[in-house]
């Protein structure tokens, strides 16, 4: 029997072992200026999205739930995820020495459009699945820095439900 994880609200603090949480669209995120004018507003991260002059990406991908078999890392890039238009559902797993993804450790988070999820370096993380259907999002990170392949979930696979 497989083991699940049911996916829970992107915030600073559940996402906190993993990396940072900007909401673009929340007046309240002390780490976004938001603006307004004659029928506009926006908000803009106060730092720098990742440590590094990163590369945009956009990734078509299916939908929740699904079976995480296998995740990727990058231990020399933080990778940030966004939303083009609506919720997708990420399935991460702390960094570390270890040479795989453990089951026991995965955890899955809805993201929202409007917020923004940067994993630190080193995170294990499956591809985006959409919320409520097939869906597209982008991604930022530093391509070219070597292989970045995906290994098997040791005691997996995982069944992430949204």
């Amino acid at each position: 029997m497989s083991r699940f994880v049911q996916a829970r609200p992107l915030t600073a603090d559940t996402f906190a072992a993993f990396g940072r949480v900007f909401d673009l669209s929340d007046a309240g995120d002390a780490g976004v200026r938001r603006m307004s004018g004659d029928g506009w507003s926006d908000g803009f991260t106060l730092s720098p999205l990742i440590d590094g002059h990163g590369h945009l990406g956009m990734t078509q991908g299916p939908t929740a739930p699904w079976s995480a078999r296998q995740m990727e890392r990058h231990p020399l890039t933080q990778e940030a995820l966004f939303c083009a238009g609506a919720a997708i559902v990420l399935a991460v797993a702390p960094g570390g020495d270890a040479p795989a993804p453990l089951a026991g450790t995965v955890e899955a988070f809805v993201i929202r459009p409007g917020q923004v999820a940067v994993m630190n370096r080193g995170v294990w993380h499956d591809a985006c699945r959409g919320l409520t259907g097939p869906t597209p999002y982008y991604w930022m990170a530093i391509c070219g820095l070597g292989a970045d392949p995906w290994i098997d979930i040791e005691g997996g696979p995982v069944e992430v439900r949204a």
